[in-house]
């Protein structure tokens, strides 16, 4: 019993992992400026990791209300967000503790 579970659940991951090889990672940094790019590029129909570094001395919360998350980034720290499938359009997104700095991933047909 204990070798067919073993079994199924190498089956189940193995389907699964082409569905996450497929993510489209996009780098972004934040400066004492903002964020750098300021517009990340991607393809619609695409799943998205947006892998963050935070190159300054304070906290940072990077949110965005279109692509639905936010999550708390510690100065010098990196994280990594998870959004898509989007479609064609602009989608924004923000520190929550500086709200002038803000950025777009633009989904476009290549």
């Amino acid at each position: 019993m204990l070798l067919r579970c073993l079994l199924l659940a190498s089956i189940f991951s193995a389907l699964s992992l082409p569905a996450y090889a497929e993510r489209l990672t996009l780098q972004l940094q934040l400066n004492a400026d903002g964020f750098s790019p300021k517009t990340l590029t991607a393809p619609p129909n695409k799943a998205i990791k947006i892998e963050l570094i935070n190159n300054t001395n304070k906290v940072a919360e990077l949110e965005s209300y279109d692509m639905k998350f936010e999550k708390i980034i510690v100065p010098k720290g990196k994280i990594s967000v998870y959004t898509g499938p989007l479609k064609v359009g602009k989608y924004h997104f923000f520190n929550d503790y500086a709200s002038n700095v803000v950025g777009i991933v633009n989904v476009k047909l290549p």
